[in-house]
């Protein structure tokens, strides 16, 4: 067992005294909410997230985090509605433009998805899975050679692409597929 497996319901435990402790402290329920997710205790999670939400309306990380689990249960408007909310509170905040763009990526809304991985980006130049879904955005919108730019990139930084997007990134490209080229060949 790993010793993030180890530690994670002890910190579950320590932020349910604290929440106890600090009923009224927003960042309490955050810690709460965020140590749940560790454990795959969505729906808790999400309880804590509204309550630090109700405590604090406008705190980016709660926001980002309750984002995070709507994402989870494919609510991809309320997860673009909370990031892009998260974002406006606090725009250096990577995530919530990272979060918002899986959101457009899921209700097919390329150009709004490229727009949010390209700050996402700004913000975190070294981010693989920033630069990959950035390439899937541009694809999306039809921009296919600054879409094999960023998967380049992606994969020069330990990304691993699905195989769906490269084909269909070969085939705008008008690359042959390698099933197609094989069968091609004169038998010998």
């Amino acid at each position: 067992m790993n010793s993030c497996a180890t530690y994670a319901p002890d910190r579950v435990e320590r932020c349910r005294r604290r929440v106890k402790a600090e009923p009224a402290s927003a960042a309490a329920h955050l810690s709460l909410g965020t140590a749940l997710m560790e454990i795959n205790r969505a729906r808790e999670a999400e309880s804590a997230f509204h309550r630090a939400l109700e405590l604090q309306p406008d705190f980016p990380e709660a926001l980002v985090n309750l984002g995070g689990v709507l994402l989870s249960r494919w609510d991809f408007q309320g997860c673009v509605e909370l990031n892009r909310k998260a974002a406006e509170a606090k725009p250096e905040l990577m995530l919530a433009h990272y979060n918002e763009g899986l959101g457009h990526l899921y209700l097919g809304e390329g150009e709004a998805m490229v727009a949010c991985f390209q700050r996402a980006l700004e913000l975190d130049p070294a981010n693989p899975a920033c630069e990959y879904y950035l390439a899937v955005g541009l694809l999306a919108a039809g921009a296919v050679g600054e879409s094999r730019t960023h998967l380049d990139v992606a994969v020069a930084g330990g990304f691993s692409p699905v195989p769906e997007f490269l084909k269909a990134l070969e085939k705008a490209e008008g690359r042959p597929h390698p099933v197609q080229e094989a069968a091609e060949q004169p038998r010998v």
